[in-house]
C-alpha cells in the first residue's frame, strides 16, 4: 500500500525527488521482507491532544445546495497543528466516517482503500478499517470546547497516529490541499 501511494504521490506531485522515493521505497521493501507491518496507530494517546489524533464523535455541519444546513455525529481527526492547538482558540476537525458513508461504486471503494481518492484518507490493517477520513468536510471548533469535553469525558480521545502513520496523514492532506494545479489554470495566473 505505500509503495503505490509513493508512486502515487510521484505521478501528483512530479517535484519529488526521485531519489528521495527510491530510498522510501527500498526501507518499506525490507521493513516488509522481515515480516513486519506498519502500525499507523500508537498504542497509546499522545499526552496531550495533537494533530492527527482521533477523537469520539461530535457534532459535524455542513450546507446543502439549496442552503439548509445539515448536522451529524462522526469521530473527528483533529488536523490542526499541535502549536496551533496550544496557542490558538479554534481547531479544524475532519470527519472520520464509516466506510459504508462512501458513496463511490465498488472500483472506487478499491481506490479509497489504496490511498488514491485525494479527499480521503484509509488506515488499512487497524481498529479504523471499517472507517476513512473525509478531508472535505472541515469543521472549526471553539479549542476550549473540545477540551472541556475531553476533561468531562463526554469527549474521547480515542487514537493517536504513530510516526509512520503522522507521514501518512501528512501526505494525504498535501496532496488534497496542495497538488499542483493543472496546466490550463497555472497559464492563467502567470502575469
Amino acid at each position: 500500500m505505500l509503495n503505490e501511494l509513493i508512486d502515487f504521490v510521484d505521478s501528483i506531485l512530479p517535484s519529488v525527488d526521485p531519489e528521495a522515493k527510491d530510498k522510501a521505497k527500498a526501507a518499506i521493501s525490507q521493513f516488509y521482507k522481515n515480516g513486519n507491518c506498519f502500525e499507523l496507530l500508537l498504542p497509546k494517546q499522545l499526552p496531550s491532544l495533537s494533530q492527527g489524533d482521533i477523537i469520539s464523535e461530535i457534532p459535524f455541519s455542513y450546507f446543502k445546495e439549496d442552503g439548509t444546513q445539515q448536522i451529524f455525529k462522526a469521530k473527528g481527526m483533529v488536523i490542526s497543528t499541535s502549536c496551533h492547538i496550544d496557542q490558538k482558540n479554534l481547531i479544524n476537525i475532519v470527519p472520520v466516517l464509516p466506510l459504508d458513508f462512501y458513496r463511490g461504486n465498488e472500483n472506487g471503494t478499491r481506490e479509497l482503500k489504496a490511498n488514491r481518492i485525494f479527499d480521503y484518507m484509509y488506515f488499512p490493517k487497524n481498529i479504523l478499517q471499517d472507517y476513512f477520513v473525509d478531508f472535505s468536510r472541515v469543521n472549526t471548533y471553539s479549542k476550549n470546547l473540545i477540551a472541556t469535553g475531553i476533561e468531562s469525558q463526554k469527549i474521547k480521545r480515542l487514537f493517536s497516529l504513530s510516526q509512520i502513520g503522522f507521514y501518512l496523514f501528512i501526505i494525504k492532506l498535501t496532496v488534497f490541499l496542495m497538488r499542483k494545479e493543472d496546466e490550463e489554470t497555472m497559464g492563467k495566473r502567470s502575469c
